[in-house]
């Protein structure tokens, strides 16, 4: 499964994680816990997203599923300021419950974007939630020679959403 810890009981996806966390796929609740299934999952992207299969709905009777596709570029930063109305409370409630899920296609622009913002309504400024996304990431794909900022890529409209909600001029990489 590729999905990498961001904070707690928030983990960051791609599109195949999102399909394994429906399907019962587990994951420890606590780093030293028991697995268990995602008690809920944000997809961020069409579900499904390439093929003409449908996907019912989550295995685990336990697990409850959000789905708000919201599309990178176009008019992505009105989507994700509605999106973030509706994903907040979901993520929060759910939570406690267990492990929350979000993801998009590739776990690199949406679903760093909605972490971002769930970082920042913990008092997080934007450029430290991305660069604190960008960190969990490399320390999951221990060794990573890379640039951690290369595994985060929000589109430009989600970053001025983020700055605009949250008054952070100073998101470093990610707003150039």
């Amino acid at each position: 499964m590729r999905v990498w810890r961001i904070e707690g009981r928030l983990f960051l996806g791609d599109y195949r994680s999102g399909e394994q966390a429906l399907s019962g796929q587990k994951h420890p609740v606590d780093d030293d816990g028991e697995p268990k299934p995602f008690a809920g999952v944000v997809s961020l992207c069409p579900m499904p997203l390439l093929s003409d299969e449908t996907i019912e709905g989550p295995i685990e009777i336990d697990t409850e599923w959000l789905q708000v596709a919201i599309m990178d570029g176009g008019s992505g930063e009105g989507e994700l300021e509605a999106a973030l109305g509706v994903i907040r409370p979901f993520v929060k409630r759910r939570l406690q419950h267990g492990n929350v899920l979000i993801h998009c296609a590739a776990g690199m622009s949406r679903s760093v974007a909605v972490m971002a913002a769930l970082l920042c309504d913990q008092g997080e400024s934007v450029g430290g939630a991305l660069k604190r996304i960008s960190l969990a990431k490399a320390r999951a794909l221990h060794p990573f020679a890379g640039d951690p900022d290369d595994l985060v890529a929000p589109a430009w409209e989600f970053v001025a959403c983020l700055n605009r909600l949250y008054s952070d001029f100073d998101a470093g990489r990610a707003s150039e």
